[in-house]
Formats: structure tokens, sequence, C-alpha cells
């Protein structure tokens, strides 16, 4: 092989180790090309439309009772349209993520409870730990792998954990006051809550179950909308074993809340056969019957208000761990 052979030998050695590379961090990649806008503009509070019982607590959060003592703490005027929740019982509250850090819920769990207040998050991205350091108490689930990252008590996401370079948030910190596992219950005072694992959305995916009022916190797993399975660390075998699990477990009268909605169409909640749906949909990716749109994400549907956003198709894509 001559000298020029031996140049177009390596200059197409070097490319395709560059688009090597580049489809291996293709995710990263993507989200730091998202982040180059920065933070997106706050709504016109004038397009909101609330339902019968949402009332806005401030110029930012709306607030809706969905049952006695459970209230949904709504963030309609920022594009993500973060949904965190407050359960208070007759001794202590537990609030459900503390949403983007766009705004300050403090103030407004302040006025719905007196009661000491615990905080856990259903997973780790920027929108959902966006005010964890306002307040005192910040439970986590107790999984081995994040329970071993916290040896000096305080607890700091990786940066695709946390994903808010996408909108310019530094990764925060924050002590850790107890921790809670899964398939165990938290007394509030007359009321208790259980906490399951349900990894899938992300390793750390976690959902809350008030088993007396039916209603079942899940953040980001799923609800009517797009459900990302694209992140740095979602997995679709997961996503696939879990759903089973719920479908199994779960009544049929059960009230599943999401994290997110539209501005447009009230609290996010649907029921078990949105989760029917959904294990239907992932198992299509398990026997190669799944049949998708798009670049990146590719778009798989789940039902008519639902679809799967999930990676490029190939050996390491989402899907890379289903047969």
């Amino acid at each position: 092989m001559g000298k020029t052979g031996l140049r177009i030998f390596f200059g197409l050695w070097a490319l395709a180790m560059l688009l090597g590379a580049a489809y291996l961090f293709r995710t990263p990649l993507m989200l730091q090309l998202v982040s180059l806008e920065g933070e997106p503009p706050l709504l016109d509070r004038a397009d909101v439309v609330l339902g019968d019982k949402e009332l806005w607590a401030d110029d930012f959060y709306t607030v809706e009772e969905v049952g006695p003592g459970t209230f949904v703490i709504a963030e309609p005027l920022y594009h993500q349209d973060v949904h965190s929740y407050l359960l208070v019982g007759s001794e202590r509250a537990l609030l459900i993520d503390t949403g983007s850090p766009a705004g300050k819920i403090a103030p407004v769990v302040a006025s719905l409870t007196d009661k000491p207040v615990s905080v856990i998050s259903s997973h780790l991205h920027y929108d959902h730990v966006g005010n964890h350091d306002a307040f005192d108490t910040i439970l986590m689930p107790d999984l081995p792998h994040l329970r071993a990252r916290v040896p000096d008590g305080v607890f700091t996401p990786t940066s695709n954990e946390h994903l808010g370079f996408v909108e310019g948030y530094d990764v925060p910190s924050w002590p850790v006051a107890g921790w809670w596992a899964p398939n165990t219950e938290l007394d509030l005072g007359d009321r208790q809550v259980t906490l399951l694992s349900i990894p899938g959305h992300t390793p750390e995916s976690i959902a809350v179950w008030d088993k007396r009022a039916d209603q079942f916190f899940m953040g980001d797993y799923s609800g009517d909308g797009a459900i990302y399975a694209f992140m740095p660390n979602s997995s679709l075998r997961t996503y696939l074993a879990t759903t089973r699990q719920l479908v199994a477990d779960l009544p049929e009268t059960i009230n599943i809340y999401a994290a997110h909605g539209d501005a447009k169409s009230g609290v996010p909640v649907t029921g078990l056969q949105s989760l029917r749906d959904l294990e239907t949909a992932l198992a299509a990716f398990e026997d190669g019957t799944a049949e998708g749109t798009g670049f990146w994400p590719r778009a798989f549907t789940v039902n008519d208000t639902t679809s799967i956003l999930t990676d490029l198709p190939g050996p390491l894509s989402a899907s890379r761990d289903l047969p």
C-alpha cells in the first residue's frame, strides 16, 4: 500500500472513529446542543386555562386539591408544565418533587400546610429537584447505587442524572435526612403511603402509592403525552419489566398521577389501562414488531394520547438490551 493509500486508510479510520464516538455519545451531544438555547421563556398567563378546581397560588404556580389532603402544585407557565404533589397527614406532609428551578415552591407549600414537610423526588432530573435547597428534610430511596454515594451525608447527582445543563442550571447537592426503603410505608399520621422502585425512565425512579386513597404518583414514568425513554440512563428492558409488575400489582380503581401535563388539560391523571397500553407497546420492542417514526428520538405509539420517545435503532440504541 502506497503513501496515498495509507492516507486514505487512516483518514477513513479516523472518520469511522469520529462517527462511532458521535453515535456512542449521541444523547449527551444532542442535549448539549439543545442547551445552547438556554432556558425557554415562560408562557403567557393569558394562555393558561385553569381546571374547575384549579386556582392560582401566586404568579407562577397553581394549586388543586384532588382528594382530602392531596394537593397538585403545577407550573403551567413553565414550558414543561411540571406537577409536584403534596400529601398531608395529621402529623406531617410529604412533597413529591420540588419542581423546576424556575419558581419558588416553598411558600406555596407553606400556604397549604403547617405540618413538617419531608421531600422525596420521583427521580433526579433538574425539573424535579429544583427547590430541594428550600427544605430541611430530604429523603432518598434506599437503593444501593445511591446510598453508596453518600459517605458524608450529602448527595450530588451526576450531570447526566440531573441534566440541568439543558437550561443552564448547575448541579445541586443536598443533605440526606433519611433513607426510605422500597416496599415500605411512611406514616404521615392517619395516612400511610408506600414507596415503590420503578426503574425504566431512570434507574432511581420511584412512585408513591396511597393505597387507601387509590392514588399513585409516578413522576415521569408514564401518563398522557410523551414518555422519554431516550435519556442517558433509560432502559427499555427495565421499562417493560417494571410495567408488567405494575399492571399485575395495581388495582383497577387506581388513579395514576404523572409529573407533566398540558397547561390546557388540567391535572395529568390516568388509569390502569394506560399502563396496559404501555406494556403492549414495550412488548413490541421485545418481539421485534415495534414500528416508529422520526429520526432522533423515534416515536412509537402507545395509545391515542401517548407515545414512547426512544433512541436510534441499532446495537447501541436504548433497545440494545432487548432481543
